[in-house]
């Protein structure tokens, strides 16, 4: 049986490469936030359902069956994401723990209806291509390898709350166009310009991409 915990791991082996690459019970570990005997466990009995693939001192990738279940419940949670911002007027820091409750909740046919009143929206508020039976999600470039003195249009945010945040706080968001007005290696942070400017951390660089 799929589930909510089951599930929350498929999508997190997904958003670390897992469709195409292994993932190691580390990166789970601390994508997670839990202990790596739990992950290890997990794992086994996963396995066991065909909803993984096991390599020693590789770790884990998804199978053909546990990749088009996890596509399902990213094209939820997204579509979920879309709806809550155009029509209940949350903000996009906001949507991702309203939408990791809900894609639990609901049926597919009420997914189906949500696609079709939300007009099949080809991006989430975040970015990210809303899958539709496939494997979608593009080649983008991270803004951290971007040279100083660029300028790019912000494309896809990580899915991530402070970083959300900290970016409306600047007015910043998906379509903007943004300025890379200095790099500081000392201090591993990126000098970036709208209106005005703000500093980016290098780690948090690497959550926003540009095509």
């Amino acid at each position: 049986m799929l589930t909510e915990e089951k599930e929350d791991y498929l999508k997190a082996i997904y958003s670390l490469g897992g469709a195409t690459e292994y993932v190691s019970n580390k990166q789970l570990a601390q994508y997670l936030k839990i202990k790596p005997p739990s992950v290890s466990e997990m794992m086994s009995r996963m396995q066991k359902e065909d909803l993984v693939e096991l390599k020693a001192y590789k770790g884990v990738k998804l199978t053909h069956q546990s990749q088009l279940l996890t596509l399902n419940l990213i094209k939820r949670h997204r579509l979920i994401e879309c709806f809550l911002i155009q029509s209940l007027n949350y903000s996009w820091n906001e949507v991702h723990a309203e939408a990791e409750v809900l894609e639990h909740r609901v049926s597919d046919r009420f997914i189906e209806r949500l696609d079709e009143m939300l007009d099949y929206p080809r991006y989430c508020p975040h970015g990210s291509l809303i899958p539709r039976g496939e494997i979608t999600e593009e080649k983008m470039t991270p803004v951290n390898e971007l040279t100083e003195g660029t300028s790019f249009v912000l494309k896809k945010v990580r899915d991530e709350y402070e970083l959300l945040a900290y970016l409306s706080k600047q007015d910043v968001s998906i379509n903007d166009e943004l300025q890379i007005e200095k790099i500081d290696h000392a201090n591993k942070v990126i000098y970036l310009k709208k209106k005005k400017s703000f500093i980016i951390s290098f780690e948090n660089a690497e959550k926003m991409f540009t095509r």
